[in-house]
């Protein structure tokens, strides 16, 4: 099944993410913020989907999607953006820099298996 890189600064969400998501089987790599995440992208390029945060330290969620589609690598590299912020405008730059999906949290676990599954097989 396929690796999704989980991005949050909460442990707590993160190992609900990991959680959720190895019912259906899925390879789960955790990452802090994203310059965490970018480290562990570039050491993993079995990563089929991102799930990230949108507030984190050091590099939020628009950076790192900004830093993402700007490598030619990952440019289709499906992301999802899970965060507690529903601003228009905060959901707007996400989706500006190249997020494929805004959800707010807290997300009912079905749903995000759901988004998931979809893009995937979106991907190919």
């Amino acid at each position: 099944m396929a690796t999704i890189l989980i991005i949050d600064d909460s442990s707590t969400v993160r190992k609900f993410l990991a959680h959720t998501l190895k019912t259906k089987n899925f390879r789960c790599i955790e990452a802090s913020d994203g310059f965490d995440a970018l480290e562990k992208l570039a050491q993993n390029p079995e990563i089929r989907l991102i799930i990230c945060d949108l507030n984190m330290p050091n590099m939020d969620g628009i950076e790192f999607i900004g830093a993402v589609r700007n490598d030619p690598l990952y440019k289709d590299l499906p992301i999802i953006m899970l965060t507690t912020d529903g601003t228009p405008e905060n959901k707007k730059l996400a989706y500006e820099k190249g997020a494929n999906l805004y959800l707010v949290k807290p997300s009912p676990a079905h749903i995000i298996l759901f988004k998931v599954q979809s893009l995937l097989q979106a991907d190919g």
